[in-house]
């Protein structure tokens, strides 16, 4: 089976160096997150480390 990997690419400078997080509310504690959460992600940010561009 071919995997297919996609990077992302900042729309404002172009560069590579990019960081995904899952903005939330609050911080749950990584041992109990499972009781609070599905493992689905709601909305996922992306951040330039070059020119801190944000969007998601």
């Amino acid at each position: 089976m071919a995997r297919i990997v996609v990077a992302e690419v900042c729309p404002d400078c172009g560069s590579l160096d990019v960081r995904a997080s899952e903005p939330r509310w609050f911080r749950i504690e990584l041992e109990r997150r499972r009781d609070f959460d599905d493992g689905w992600v709601e909305r996922l940010e992306f951040e330039c480390r070059d020119c801190r561009g944000v969007w998601d």
